[in-house]
């Protein structure tokens, strides 16, 4: 997600927008400017001079709260269009990766933009109307004596280096959110496709076991967010209220020594309060922003790799199928190498081996929806050149089959204790026991 991006969506409307919480900000300042004169003229037992700039300051507020409405309104219009053009690129990317993890589809497509839009679209806007504020009431500070502006920058300026601090801290809590969530996403699917194998052999306590397990793992990241960012928010809360003590004093003194009116006392403790919360407000949604910065560079990165496909529809033109060199390494360091094979059109061929010696993987990496870790996989045509095909043109009938994310024991038990002493007698009848040397039973 960028801001550019939002821009792009509607220009005119964004414009629009970022007018309106101007306005919003300006009048929102007047509002509380008004509260001098109002506060002076009741000094002076001036009653309706008071209930005229009242009057006034409350009519500005109305006008600010319509103004906030209004744009609260077209910005969620602009960022919905936006979260709508990052889902269709996300869309394409898992399409031409042939993605069908449905955890981590529903992941990209749903959970993480809806992180992002907590953190990232929702306090752009808080942000910038913060900023605003902070800005406007400083200048009327100004007005007033420029003691009030030197020390209101520096409490402030301590405010917005806190968020510097937490930033690494927030950002991994929301990486491990999101890597959690899809996680459960994904042991939801794997022992929801196999729940009438379940209730076949009633083994309904090694399912609600595991979908305990991995919700308290969900549970424990997501409270870890939450606790760091209540720890970035505590320390900016702590100088905020420490800065607004200092500023009351001083306003106070000034008062006391001839050096502004008694209006500008309330007033500049509103102001001073405006800064100070406004500040704490900006840092605040700075830290959620910054807590977003790993998230944000995933989704960046999948929009980034969907590019445009092109239907040329070659598929008729191939007449071979070259594998030179090809090796694929999964993530538990397994390699898996490739003789080079030459498949001319037309030709059947049987691809045999042991469990796990990579004929799926093969297919696979033919198709595309695995990359290979060095070779190639080639396609020519009559004339021996290489044709660049659309993967959706290539397809594959794959093994439908259930396997619990367990032991292989336990997939074979069906999770039945009694069973387990029998369970190696019954793999050496049935010759299985070449395959199980490569895995671990347990």
């Amino acid at each position: 997600m960028k801001l550019s991006g939002i821009f792009r969506i509607n220009k005119g409307r964004f414009i629009l927008i970022l007018l309106m919480i101007i306005l919003a900000a300006v009048i929102d300042t007047l509002s509380q400017y008004l509260m001098t004169p109002a506060f002076n003229n009741l000094k002076n037992l001036n009653f309706l001079g008071f209930v005229i700039f009242i009057a006034l300051s409350r009519l500005c507020d109305i006008c600010r709260l319509l103004l906030g409405s209004g744009s609260d309104y077209l910005y969620s219009k602009q960022s919905q269009g936006y979260l709508h053009q990052i889902r269709k690129k996300i869309s394409l990317y898992l399409f031409k990766k042939q993605i069908d993890d449905t955890a981590s589809v529903q992941n990209n497509l749903a959970a993480n933009l809806d992180q992002l839009t907590r953190n990232y679209l929702k306090p752009i806007k808080a942000a910038f109307l913060d900023g605003l504020m902070v800005i406007f009431s400083i200048v009327v500070l100004f007005s007033y004596n420029w003691s009030l502006v030197f020390l209101t920058l520096i409490l402030p300026l301590v405010s917005l280096l806190l968020p510097k601090v937490f930033e690494n801290m927030s950002s991994n809590a929301t990486i491990e959110v999101t890597k959690s969530n899809e996680k459960i996403l994904k042991a939801i699917s794997n022992w929801i496709n196999g729940l009438d194998e379940l209730r076949r052999y009633s083994s309904f306590r090694i399912y609600s076991e595991s979908m305990n397990q991995a919700a308290d793992n969900y549970k424990k990241a997501a409270i870890h967010q939450g606790a760091t960012i209540a720890i970035a928010d505590l320390a900016t809360s702590i100088v905020n209220i420490g800065g607004q003590i200092i500023l009351m004093i001083l306003a106070a003194y000034l008062y006391f020594n001839g050096q502004i009116v008694f209006g500008a006392v309330i007033t500049t403790i509103q102001f001073c309060s405006t800064v100070m919360n406004g500040t704490a407000q900006f840092a605040a949604q700075w830290n959620l922003i910054k807590s977003s910065k790993k998230l944000n560079e995933k989704i960046t990165s999948l929009e980034g790799a969907s590019a445009p496909l092109q239907n040329e529809h070659q598929d008729k033109k191939v007449a071979k199928l070259q594998i030179k060199g090809l090796q694929h390494q999964f993530k538990n360091g397994e390699l898996i190498s490739y003789p080079d094979l030459t498949i001319k059109s037309g030709e059947k061929v049987l691809v045999t081996g042991d469990s796990g010696s990579g004929k799926s993987t093969l297919f696979k990496l033919i198709l595309g929806k695995l990359s290979p870790t060095r070779g190639q996989v080639i396609f020519e045509d009559k004339n021996g050149k290489e044709i660049k095909l659309n993967r959706d043109e290539l397809g594959y009938v794959a093994q439908d089959n259930t396997l619990f994310p367990d032991t292989i024991e336990n997939n074979m038990t069906m999770f039945n204790s009694k069973l387990d002493e029998k369970v190696k007698r019954v793999v050496k009848q049935v010759e299985f026991e070449n395959d199980l040397k490569k895995s671990q039973l347990v």
